[in-house]
Formats: C-alpha cells, structure tokens, sequence
C-alpha cells in the first residue's frame, strides 16, 4: 500500500462515517418524530447537537485533509472540476452544519426543554431544522456521486 492509498482509505472511511452518520440521523430524526414523544424528540436532538460537534465536524476535517493530502499525492489538480465540485459541496454541508445545523439544534434543545413540542414557534424550529439536515444529506449524497463519476477527468 502506498501513501496515495493511505490516504485514500483515510478519505472513504471518513466519508463512510459522516454520510453514514447523516443517514443514519435522518432515520432516527423520522423515528423519534413519529413517535410522538417528547423526551425522545427532546433526546435526539440533544444527541445531534452533541454530534455535531464531536462526531460530524471531526469527521469533515479528516475528510478534507485526507483528501488534499491524496490530491498533492496524485498528481490530481485542484482546478479539476471534479475536484473543485467535490471542494465546493464539502464547503456547504460544513456551512450548513456549523453555521445553521448547530446552533438551530441548540437553540430547539432549549426552546423544547422550556415550551413542549406543541408550541408553534418549536414546531417551526423543528421543521426548518428537519428541512436544512435533508439538504444536507442531498449535498452530501452529490459529493458521493461526485467523487465516483469524477466529472470532467
């Protein structure tokens, strides 16, 4: 195995671990969700938040890093449009996730704690929370598709 393989790896297990991770949050989002309880609801998004932080975020970074390291490592070019889409879509899910993901899970962790699901302006949290994390997963999916079909190489 050579380092380019080494990184590589690095590369796909990070990338399995995250949008693994995201999948695997929308399933459990839908299941708490449906089940109509607040402690649940209230649980999982404490979890995600949590995540966020110390599992999505670290995920991202070994991701990228691994990724450059592979580019300086082929011969690859950063002007690849490939890699440029590939660059571009890992700069919206971490947007997303740090900038709106985070902090709306946050603030819906407190808002929930304080008001109950019932409350209309939770209920409009949750949904926009909901919305922007399947956003994400589409992103993420693309990147996925991206880097298998390598447009323009």
């Amino acid at each position: 195995m050579d380092v380019y393989e080494v990184f590589k790896t690095i590369h796909i297990v990070a990338a399995v671990a995250w949008v693994g991770g995201v999948i695997l949050s929308q399933v459990n989002g839908a299941l708490a969700t449906r089940s109509g309880e607040q402690v649940r609801l209230h649980g999982f998004i404490q979890d995600q938040a949590w995540l966020g932080k110390r599992y999505f975020a670290p995920a991202a970074i070994v991701l990228i890093l691994a990724g450059i390291a592979m580019v300086i490592e082929s011969g690859w070019e950063f002007a690849d449009l490939w890699i440029v889409f590939g660059i571009a879509l890992w700069v919206a899910s971490v947007i997303i996730g740090a900038g709106f993901l985070g902090p709306l899970s946050e603030k819906l962790t407190t808002e929930l704690g304080q008001k109950g699901m019932d409350d209309p302006g939770v209920q409009s949290l949750a949904n926009r929370l909901a919305l922007l994390s399947r956003a994400d997963l589409v992103i993420l999916l693309l990147v996925v598709i991206d880097m298998v079909v390598k447009p323009g190489a």
